[in-house]
């Protein structure tokens, strides 16, 4: 009996190490304000709602500059704070493969800026509101005083900040990249060559456009965990329940699909659900979700499983399938 119960306990610490060792190749590095999870290409910075917005309303107008930076950045005008450095950032990017962009800067023979240039990334918020959790893409936070609507969904320019002189190092030659002294990550201004990311929006050229979205943002100094993810290409795999069949849902799926640039189709089932499969980039896919949640007009949308699955490329077109 003996011998039966230590093989037991042998198969199941076989097994948690297994787990562990799944867990491992999953977060590439971790500690307890920053993880890189290398299969998903993202990284999950431990932050806050920056509890100093509005400390300087009276001259700011309300105003923000920055989406994101780290303790010590431009907190004042930034809605989130991290806990990790940006040169944490910078090196965490590194490992994943992420190659630094080029800044944003001026071409003095053509007498203009010239934009941002580098990979893409995707960013979203997540907190505990009561018993729920919340998460949305970062842009929802922000408002734009010209449109008086929430921020359009972009993906951001990673960039790499501008390199200047590192005036903390002996050696005068030295050069750092700015982001690592001022400490700001994400810019909402199109032209900022400090941050190590910078929003593409054309709109974002203008001053003083965007404020904080008081309508969504929660609480000051809230914890919040962000999530920066490559808008790579990938697979999604969806069921959708509800009030779906013999309501123009996969007419609908497809139109929007289309005009999204998405390659796949849509399908019922034989137990009164649609089947939805998309591939594209990831913020074409995160378009398609929240028009999915709503459906066409006469639809009941109940639920959602959404499956990420790798891309395949081998759709041509988006079509309706019977």
């Amino acid at each position: 009996m003996k011998k039966v119960e230590t093989c037991m306990w042998q198969a199941i610490i076989k097994i948690c190490i297994g787990v562990c060792l799944i867990s491992l190749g999953n977060i590439g590095w971790a500690d307890e304000h920053l993880q890189i999870m290398e299969k998903q290409k993202k990284l999950v910075l431990k932050g806050k709602i920056s509890a100093a917005l509005g400390e300087y309303d009276s001259h700011l107008k309300g105003a923000v500059e920055y989406l994101v930076c780290g303790h010590n950045g431009k907190e004042y005008e930034s809605i989130v704070v991290v806990e990790a450095t940006a040169k944490e950032v910078h090196d965490a990017l590194e490992n994943l493969g992420v190659a630094v962009g080029t800044p944003p800067g001026y071409d003095e023979e053509k007498d203009a800026p010239t934009p941002p240039k580098g990979t893409e990334f995707l960013f979203y918020v997540e907190w505990q509101d009561g018993d729920t959790k919340k998460k949305v893409r970062a842009e929802e936070l922000v408002f734009n005083v010209k449109t008086q609507k929430p921020m359009q969904h972009v993906a951001w320019v990673y960039s790499g900040s501008r390199i200047v002189p590192d005036l903390d190092s002996d050696d005068e030659d030295a050069m750092i990249p700015q982001a690592f002294m001022s400490n700001d990550l994400v810019a909402l201004r199109l032209f900022d060559a400090s941050a190590l990311f910078q929003n593409p929006l054309p709109e974002s050229s203008e001053e003083n456009i965007y404020k904080k979205n008081d309508a969504l943002l929660p609480k000051l100094g809230t914890p919040v965990t962000l999530t920066i993810e490559v808008n790579r290409k990938m697979q999604l795999f969806v069921i959708i329940t509800g009030r779906v069949q013999g309501v123009g849902f996969r007419n609908f799926t497809q139109l929007n699909a289309k005009q999204l640039g998405l390659n796949g189709y849509a399908k019922n089932l034989p137990n009164g659900t649609v089947e939805v499969v998309a591939e594209g980039n990831k913020s074409q896919l995160d378009a398609l979700i929240a028009l999915l949640k709503k459906g066409p007009r006469y639809a009941r949308v109940d639920s959602l499983e959404i499956d990420e699955r790798p891309f395949t490329g081998e759709y041509k077109t988006f079509g309706v399938r019977y």
